[in-house]
């Protein structure tokens, strides 16, 4: 778990009508970096704990930690941001459970670049990256996905047309590891930047959430 705690209080953090000190963050590892910035700029008094993102392979082991994180939280009087897609069977149920609100998306890429431009980069064949995962992406093709060069030039072509890494500015662009994963796949690469403005608008929905189930008879 890491807590987002910053100093300084400015002005134009966001006000809740719920004691922020009673939420916590559970998000996928895979948006670490990004939920930090937007957390410790927007929400500073939340606190923010971060599974590991190579649970996406292993959707039941997901939703096992998810429901152990939750029952952990909500069992210490916290409600909780589940900041997640729709990412594994029992999600619909998880998010159900009394003082647990999810953010909206169907997935990682749409909750990041908002559902327009996921839908419109999908249809032109794109396969994203993430900054966590691209570190990742031979153990993700080898190991998690049991790949090699040639299925993973096949299957990639298939369904692909080019590798879309997601660039939030957070992290320097790693291009030697693009580069290889590029020639792994057999697909070009390109960088696109990405504004964090649709993660920020759904954890301001969530919070929003929040705050009229804490208003609620």
């Amino acid at each position: 778990m890491c807590d987002i705690q910053p100093d300084n209080v400015t002005s134009g953090k966001e006000v809740m009508a719920v004691d922020p000190h009673d939420i916590v963050v559970i998000c996928c590892g895979v948006f670490q970096a990004e939920i930090g910035a937007l957390l410790e700029n927007d929400f500073p008094d939340l606190s923010v704990r971060c599974l590991n993102s190579m649970l996406h392979m292993h959707p039941e082991k997901l939703a096992i930690k998810l429901e152990s994180a939750i029952d952990d939280e909500v069992r210490q009087g916290r409600k909780v941001m589940l900041i997640y897609g729709d990412c594994c069977m029992r999600m619909t149920a998880l998010e159900t459970v009394p003082g647990v609100v999810r953010v909206r998306g169907n997935n990682c890429c749409d909750l990041l670049l908002g559902s327009g431009e996921y839908r419109r980069l999908s249809r032109e064949g794109a396969f994203f990256l993430f900054p966590e995962w691209t570190r990742r992406w031979r153990h993700i093709f080898s190991v998690e996905l049991g790949l090699n060069h040639d299925n993973v030039v096949s299957l990639m072509g298939d369904m692909h047309k080019r590798l879309v890494y997601l660039d939030t500015g957070l992290s320097p662009v790693p291009e030697d590891e693009l580069r290889e994963c590029s020639r792994y796949c057999g697909l070009p690469w390109e960088v696109l930047k990405v504004p964090l403005e649709p993660l920020r608008a759904a954890i301001r929905e969530a919070a929003g959430k929040l705050e009229t189930q804490e208003e609620a008879p």
